[in-house]
This record gives structure tokens, sequence and C-alpha cells, in this order.
């Protein structure tokens, strides 16, 4: 099995009723589908038991449910585009990102992300003989790309092949646009290939999610909660797969994937569970200790940096 990388940073176009996210329209029927069926999942998800206290300090809430989760996924996630939105030829001749303003100022302009690997969010830079790229939070690396330009990226969303597209302007790290990558619906990572519909199935991708909506907050130094090159020793050693932050995507990952996994109890097998909670070890393992500073990892701020107000 490759190593599973969730990437750092980075007619109307179909919406889920179920939430407030809109799916590009050019993304796959089939895909679509079963994101469509993800986040009517999390809007329903019956949560076994109270969520711990890490998880509720981490997410910011009072209490865990389909409601309030559905919610938070919702403030930091707008829209899903297809794996291939930035191939050459949507860049190049459909120019699907744009600069939409430029000389503009910027928030904390002078302050670069905490973490040593604030450039991959530019390029993901990866072996494809031993990793997949699952999701990339491509809003939040076109604002952090913007920010070091003065410039105000915009792109181009998919409303159909004969409907002009949604021209959305990255205002923020929260402008919320996720790309799915060829591992999200890939074989080697999908936990239950004889059952596609597999509730855990759907708890993979929706831990993904989170993982991903996460970098869609922070401000200054905590910016886009920006994976760090994991040190000398790691099982990822050398990638931008590792969080020095102590709330992070990866942290934000593990703990919504455990939560969702303990009401899998009627509803996934034990291998199922099994694979899952190795999924959250995985992630768990990719949150450092100690930053390439030398400093002990602390919580970062998560508050919204935007150029339309001081914070979202």
């Amino acid at each position: 099995m490759k190593k599973l990388l969730v990437a750092s940073l980075i007619a109307a176009a179909s919406t889920v009723n179920a939430s407030e996210i809109t799916l590009a329209k050019n993304i796959k029927k089939d895909l679509r589908n079963k994101i469509e069926r993800d986040l009517n999942i999390i809007e329903n998800f019956k949560f076994k038991g109270e969520a711990t206290p890490l998880t509720l300090k981490v997410m910011g809430l009072s209490t865990l449910n389909g409601q309030s989760a559905s919610e938070w996924l919702n403030q930091r996630v707008n829209y899903v585009i297809s794996e291939n939105a930035l191939s050459t030829f949507n860049l190049l001749i459909r120019r699907a990102i744009y600069v939409d303003r430029k000389d503009v100022d910027f928030p904390n302009a002078d302050i670069i992300p905490y973490s040593a690997s604030a450039e991959t969010f530019e390029t993901d830079g990866l072996d494809s003989q031993k990793s997949f790229t699952v999701m990339a939070n491509i809003g939040a690396a076109l604002y952090i790309s913007g920010k070091k330009q003065n410039i105000v990226y915009g792109m181009k969303i998919s409303r159909g092949f004969l409907h002009r597209s949604e021209r959305v302007s990255v205002e923020g790290p929260r402008t919320g646009i996720i790309q799915i990558g060829e591992g999200l619906f890939a074989p080697e990572l999908t936990i239950n290939n004889q059952n596609p519909e597999a509730l855990a199935n759907s708890i993979f991708r929706l831990g993904t999610f989170f993982h991903e909506a996460r970098h869609s907050d922070g401000n200054g130094l905590s910016l886009g909660f920006t994976h760090a090159i994991c040190p000398a020793g790691h099982d990822y050693e050398g990638q931008a797969a590792c969080d020095e932050n102590l709330n992070g995507p990866y942290t934000v990952g593990a703990l919504m994937m455990a939560e969702m996994t303990k009401a899998c109890d009627d509803n996934c097998s034990e291998k199922e569970k099994q694979t899952l909670k190795i999924m959250v070890l995985d992630s768990a393992s990719r949150i450092l200790p100690t930053t390439h500073k030398g400093e002990v990892s602390k919580e970062w701020d998560p508050t919204p940096e935007s150029t339309i107000n001081k914070y979202l």
C-alpha cells in the first residue's frame, strides 16, 4: 500500500442540499454523487456519547453532533473542484486562475507562516510512486501565494459546459476551495472495496475533508496551518506531511475520524474499524512535539485572515 499523503497546502453547479458546499459541475458524476453522500452523512451523523474534551477544544465546539460538525465544515469549505481543475489546459487556455486585484494591502504582510514548509503550498513536490495526493486546499494556497505578491487571485469554478464559470475572489483562506486528488477514491486507499457505500469509506473521506478544512484557518504565523517537512527518521521524512502545532490539520482529521469510528460499531466490520484506527494513528504520528526551530509545539491561533476586513 502506498503511503497516504493528504496534501498541504495546496446548468448551475451542483449544490448539496444538506450543506452549503458547491461542487464544480465538471467533477465526474459518480465522484460527485459520493461526495454528496458523504456530506449528507456528516449532516445527519449520530456520534456515540460525548466527544472528548480535546476534540471539543480543538474544534472550538461546545458539543459535537451532526449539525455542529457540518456547520464547522461549511464555514471552511465552500467549493470542491475536480482533480483536473488545475491542468495545463485549464490554466493556460481557460485561465482558471486569474488576477482579481493588484497592489493589495494584506494584513500581517511581513509575517511568514511559521512552518518550514510554507513554500510547499505552491507545489506538492511528491514522488507519485510513494504517495497519493488525496485533497488540497487550493483556496488557502492561492491566498498565501497572492499575499506574497500583493495580489488577490481569483478562480473560475465550473458551472457546466454551456454556462459561464463562477468567478470566485480569494479574499482570505476561508474562501474554501478544495481540490479532490487521485487518492480520494483510489482502490488502494478505499477501506472496503467490496462495498463502495460502506460507512467506513465515507468516514475516511470525511476525515480528509476536516483535515483540509483546517487549512482555511489561521493568520500571520498560523496562516493556512501550513505543514512542516517531516524530520529525519520519520516515516514521511523529507515530505511536507507533518504538523508542528497541536491543533492543526492532522490533529483535526485524527480527532474527527476517531469520533466517527466510535459510532461505527453497528455499521462497520472489525477489519474496517481496525483500518480506521490505523489511519487515526498515522495522522497522530505526524503531529511533531518539537518544531524545526527547537521549540515545543503548541496550539496555533485559528482566527482566519482576510483582505476585506481585518478578520472574517
